[in-house]
């Protein structure tokens, strides 16, 4: 009717709609770009690993994982390496414990490798950690003893366990080079062969582990061969590790502000390191990024209200920064225009200025860390 009043006007023709042009959809998958040192890992309680992009605060890519996992890097990025127990039917089932191996350009499995014993995973470092090379990988074991599994990379094959009674966690250096904490407060050297088989051949005592224990996550050089063993009162032990082990005088991070070295005093209030992952180290500078709270002894889980940063060479304080939230987790990148991450328990995560504190970017709900990785190669 319409079509018949316009026709004089209009031809009918031009009033009908085009019909639609179908294309045939064509399926792709896409890629990662090349990584870049202001690459940011962060593992959270949900599972997955998420690459976050320092430059832009922008998530580049997730890495599959299950929920506590370790995580570390092949150099380059060619790789990732993901340590995770899962059961067959998530809560329940058959228990497998692997080492997966991912792609570090599409993402994609690239294969499994079985673990003897029980993991029993946890996203900390030192439950999961690769020598300076990349070529092995070492993982640290519950049951049925206390001990270290050595993981050839390039081969995809376990090669041995080493057994560390009374003591825990592992901390790589070099290409062979393995240390370990010990319940006496002791650290302690493992020798480990081609075979993947060594024993424990040094122990330096340094902490009152009942009194003043050190932190998990104590940042560790592994191409230097330097760890800082840092306590829950903030005293810095230097070690350089080798075969065997050397230790330098400790020195107190409040020392370092012009205050009292703490103490586990319940009367005595000062600053405290505290945290999730509560230091960073910047190999290039020997600055040390410290998160730090004010308050009583034994509140070594508690977030930092303040940045801290160290000259680890002079023992002095560099700069204190003011977070604008608490910080749970502290990560810096290792290249020579580095970049400081800071998370918080809340899921902010906040892309710093390592000299000024400013906040150069930010990005919401990334989740509760659990662990975080930046490049070491």
């Amino acid at each position: 009717m319409l079509c018949g009043l316009l026709g004089a006007l209009l031809p009918c023709t031009a009033l009908a709609a085009p019909p639609p042009i179908l294309e045939t959809e064509e399926s792709n998958t896409a890629v990662m770009p090349k990584p870049n040192p202001h690459w940011l890992y962060v593992g959270t309680r949900a599972g997955g690993v998420t690459i976050i992009d320092g430059d832009t605060a922008k998530i580049v890519g997730t890495i599959n994982a299950a929920p506590a996992a370790g995580f570390a890097l092949a150099p380059q990025g060619k790789e990732y390496y993901v340590s995770e127990t899962i059961w067959t039917r998530m809560n329940r089932g058959t228990r497998q414990d692997l080492l997966s191996v991912y792609d570090g350009h599409t993402l994609n499995l690239i294969t499994d490798i079985e673990l003897p014993g029980r993991l029993i995973a946890s996203g900390r470092t030192p439950y999961f950690s690769t020598s300076a090379d990349g070529l092995r990988g070492y993982v640290y074991n519950m049951q049925p003893a206390s001990s270290i599994i050595t993981i050839d990379l390039a081969k995809r094959n376990v090669l041995g366990i080493t057994e560390i009674p009374a003591c825990g966690l592992i901390y790589p250096h070099g290409k062979t080079g393995v240390a370990t904490l010990c319940a006496d407060g002791a650290l302690a050297d493992v020798a480990i062969d081609a075979s993947g088989h060594g024993r424990i051949t040094d122990r330096i005592p340094f902490f009152d582990a009942q009194q003043d224990p050190v932190f998990e996550e104590s940042p560790v050089d592994r191409a230097g061969g330097q760890a800082l063993f840092i306590t829950f009162n903030g005293m810095v032990h230097l070690v350089h590790l080798g075969a065997p082990s050397t230790l330098e005088k400790a020195w107190s991070l409040q020392q370092a502000a012009g205050l009292s070295p703490a103490t586990t005093s319940p009367e005595q209030t000062t600053w405290r390191p505290g945290g999730r992952r509560p230091f960073a180290f910047h190999p290039g500078s020997k600055r040390l990024y410290a998160l730090m709270h004010e308050g009583a002894p034994w509140g070594q889980k508690r977030s930092g209200t303040e940045l801290w940063v160290l000259d680890t060479a002079t023992h002095q304080l560099v700069n204190r920064f003011t977070l604008p939230t608490s910080g749970y987790a502290v990560g810096v990148s290792e290249d020579n225009a580095p970049l400081l991450f800071v998370l918080s328990e809340d899921g902010w995560l906040w892309v710093m200025d390592p000299e000024t504190g400013k906040i150069l970017r930010s990005l919401r709900d990334v989740g509760r860390t659990t662990l975080l990785a930046t490049d070491r190669s």
